[in-house]
């Protein structure tokens, strides 16, 4: 448990330090469900409390800052 603490307080102090596998790490922590696309890169992940879902592209298994500040923000509206 020490260990996603830790990564946790690493995504919420600066977004853009972590990979795309320790971001979906993050989100699966705070209840958000993993949707993997049946094809292309689009992963979708879904929360009981929102009613739009982050849709995040992925491509050679790392993501863009932009969408990992943008999982910050919905992280956000979460807690």
């Amino acid at each position: 448990m020490a260990n996603i603490k830790k990564l946790v307080d690493k995504f919420l102090a600066n977004p853009t330090s972590i990979r795309f596998a320790q971001l979906v790490r993050v989100l699966e922590h705070f209840s958000f469900l993993m949707i993997k696309p049946k094809s292309g890169s689009h992963y979708k992940f879904k929360h009981d409390k929102l009613r739009e879902d982050l849709v995040i592209p992925v491509h050679n298994g790392e993501c863009k800052d932009f969408y990992k500040k943008e999982a910050k923000k919905y992280i956000e509206k979460v807690k």
